[in-house]
């Protein structure tokens, strides 16, 4: 059975979404929402994504607080971010992985997350070889 990377995807905006949700299962992720950072760390306690699609304004919880949140824990500090915003935003204050301006099409954001996930995957192979010539020492 092939693994299938999981992305959370948060937005306050439902039609963002259920836009961003259809593209990616079609793509064959799995794919949870959240429509606020309170609900979006909520998730990533429950099942660490591949990735993470995130609004930076939103009710309750911003997208900067789970940013922050996020690099705060040794389990979540190299999931992908990709911040997808109507704000104006500065990369290297946010540690994202890329910033995308509203509006932006699933489409437009899909070489973003393949590319992200892909560094993802070679990393941790690079991380297993590396362990696995360590022990044959």
């Amino acid at each position: 059975m092939k693994f299938r990377h999981t992305i959370l995807v948060v937005d306050d905006d439902p039609t963002f979404r259920d836009l961003y949700s259809t593209a990616l299962r079609f793509r064959g992720f799995n794919v949870v929402t959240a429509s606020d950072g309170l609900n979006a760390l909520r998730a990533v306690e429950q099942d660490v994504p591949s990735l993470i699609i995130l609004d930076l304004n939103m009710p309750c919880v911003d997208g900067s607080s789970v940013l922050r949140e996020l690099a705060a824990h040794d389990e979540t500090r190299a999931v992908p971010v990709i911040v997808v915003t109507g704000a104006d935003t500065d990369r290297a204050a946010l540690q994202a992985s890329a910033i995308l301006r509203k509006p932006v099409l699933p489409e437009h954001v899909l070489p973003f997350i393949e590319r992200e996930l892909h560094e993802q995957s070679a990393g941790r192979q690079m991380s297993c070889e590396r362990e696995v010539n360590q022990k044959s020492r």
